[in-house]
């Protein structure tokens, strides 16, 4: 446990422009997405190459090893972003409410949390996730493998396959993992430090849905906007109820590529549009 810092009795903020703070938590998502896309992009092509140049020289592929070998290179990285996204999020917010807070402490409203473990529990709560990614990308690779044995290609050419038909694969794949997993994290530890903050203050919070308005959101996402609930209370979006953007109980048709954010304020304060 953090040590316990100076505390805040309001969140209350009067105000507020839900199109400026729905701007401020994307632009800090983006910039965590770019930073993950690109490791992602890396350690794919790697994963790619390394297994493409074994297997030229030695004719040698195997399902479950690639799999592990995968996983064991992703999990660590999408622990480290998890962590690194929560931190970002929750200074964030807390320099929404005092602008001395620095990126380093993990606070809630100065209260202290167990950072720690709601990363933990939410990364596990993933993990089924991510090793189904390492599962796909090596089943692809074992197809082709085996395509190329029934056509009898030479080694050499099997590999080539390898490496011009899964790179461009587990590119676009690295960029859709970095966009889910950076704004469903980043929109869980959004929620988790408000609902903190309201248990820890025993106010009363209202949490409006924020939808990015251009051609590539859904069309449920645009009619959720503007919606507006209890911090306890469920959204519901496509006929679907949500917690928050991002909530896996909205399933992959809500969740994949959701660049919504949710703006959570005080029942008095006024949220504008």
């Amino acid at each position: 446990m953090i040590p316990q810092t100076k505390q805040f009795n309001t969140i209350r903020r009067g105000r507020i422009s839900a199109k400026k703070e729905a701007a401020r938590q994307l632009r800090i998502r983006n910039n965590l997405e770019k930073t993950l896309r690109n490791r992602l992009d890396t350690l794919f092509r790697k994963f790619v190459r390394t297994k493409a140049y074994l297997f030229k020289e030695f004719g040698v592929f195997d399902l479950n090893s690639a799999i592990q070998d995968l996983n064991e290179e992703l999990l660590p990285t999408m622990s480290q972003h998890y962590r690194k996204t929560f931190r970002t999020v929750f200074a964030a917010a807390n320099e929404i409410h005092d602008k001395g807070t620095k990126e380093e402490d993990v606070f809630v409203m100065g209260q202290s949390i167990d950072f720690e473990r709601l990363v933990e529990a939410y990364y596990t709560g993933r993990t089924l996730t991510l090793t189904g990614v390492s599962r796909r990308i090596s089943n692809k690779v074992d197809r082709i493998i085996r395509d190329g044995r029934s056509e009898n290609l030479t080694l050499a050419q099997i590999s080539k396959n390898i490496a011009n038909q899964v790179t461009p694969i587990s590119r676009g794949r690295a960029a859709t993992i970095a966009r889910t997993e950076t704004h469903n994290s980043a929109s869980f530890a959004h929620h988790s430090y408000y609902e903190s903050a309201q248990n820890s203050l025993g106010m009363t919070m209202i949490k409006q849905w924020v939808s990015t308005g251009d051609l590539r959101t859904r069309s449920a996402h645009s009619s959720a906007n503007g919606q507006q609930r209890p911090m306890n209370e469920d959204f519901i979006v496509g006929g679907t109820p949500m917690a928050h953007a991002g909530d896996p109980k909205g399933g992959a048709k809500n969740v994949i590529n959701c660049r919504c954010v949710i703006v959570y304020a005080d029942e008095q304060d006024v949220v504008l549009d």
